[in-house]
């Protein structure tokens, strides 16, 4: 699939994409006559199965009719596509109540200037904040917080303190704004951690994320045994070290007037986006985050039912 989408901006190309959907339709109506001659229970299976299989195909077409900028009206009756911002990715789906195609995407690194990445960048910041901070459910804390113990609420907020996170066990997701600094250890299992600080965030211990959102208007530093796919943005520095490991599509994104960095040790395991702006990229990487526009690249897929 990825190999077809960067198939971008060429009419002949963009022929291909489409003879080859059709292609795929015919098969699937040769395919469908020959069920109607099998037996009746049999074919009553089957024929459920086909079902879901065409509503697949044409999920499946939609969504590569939208990232070829191709007109749903070219093949009547393919679902709608819609799009949601995930973080540092994107995710489009399509279908209906019963069965959905979902894939989520970052973008083909580009050249931008640095005013486009700080105005995106700032942007993203602010979602995150706004996200945290208007939760129904957010929890609000006055001076330090240590919690030694699986926190009982999913949001909170933090003023005139630090926060420490030193726990075991697993979390499904926790939202944190802090005014100070955030340290997070222990031997835990987040399916989805955000933090939004305004100082600094330290990351060590055997944690592991799934899906990780991290600001530090300072600094961040993620070490120790830490696993994550995520992103993570600060204004000065981000140091990786340890034997941390980030996963593809990963992004550090250390951005700020000047003296900006982003330093690696040689036991990490970096799979991203590493920017130190104004000033340089990693020459290996080459994807940025979805926000910042440009030809996307699809990391992920998954069938809803």
């Amino acid at each position: 699939m990825a190999g077809i989408i960067e198939m971008r901006n060429s009419g002949p190309r963009s022929g291909y994409i489409l003879a080859l959907v059709m292609g795929i339709l015919l098969v699937l109506g040769i395919l469908l006559s020959a069920l109607l001659r099998l037996p009746g229970g049999l074919r009553h299976l089957v024929m459920r199965e086909s079902r879901e299989v065409q509503k697949v195909y044409d999920a499946e077409s939609a969504l590569l009719l939208h990232l070829e900028s191709m007109s749903s009206a070219l093949l009547p009756g393919v679902p709608p596509v819609w799009h949601a911002d995930v973080g540092p990715y994107g995710r489009l789906c399509s279908g209906d109540s019963s069965l959905q195609v979902c894939v989520m995407t970052v973008s083909a690194l580009q050249k931008l200037d640095f005013g486009e990445w700080l105005t995106g960048v700032q942007a993203y910041r602010a979602r995150l904040r706004e996200g945290i901070l208007s939760a129904p459910g957010l929890r609000r804390y006055s001076g330090n917080r240590r919690f030694f113990d699986v926190p009982g609420n999913a949001y909170m907020m933090v003023n005139d303190g630090d926060l420490r996170l030193d726990f075991s066990g697993s979390m499904k997701s926790l939202n944190a704004y802090v005014s100070g600094d955030v340290t997070v250890e222990g031997s835990v299992r987040f399916d989805t951690l955000r933090i939004f600080s305004l100082g600094n965030v330290r990351m060590g211990g055997n944690v592991c994320v799934g899906f990780l959102e991290t600001v530090g208007n300072e600094s961040v530093e993620i070490g120790g045994q830490v696993h994550f796919r995520g992103i993570a943005v600060a204004g000065h520095e981000i140091v990786l070290r340890g034997n941390a490991v980030a996963e593809y599509p990963s992004m550090a994104i250390a951005i700020g007037q000047n003296g900006t960095s982003v330093t690696q040790s040689d036991g990490v395991v970096f799979s991203g986006l590493r920017a130190s702006l104004p000033g340089n990229i990693v020459a290996e990487d080459s994807v940025m985050p979805s926000f910042l526009g440009g030809s996307p690249v699809i990391f992920e897929r998954e069938v809803l039912r």
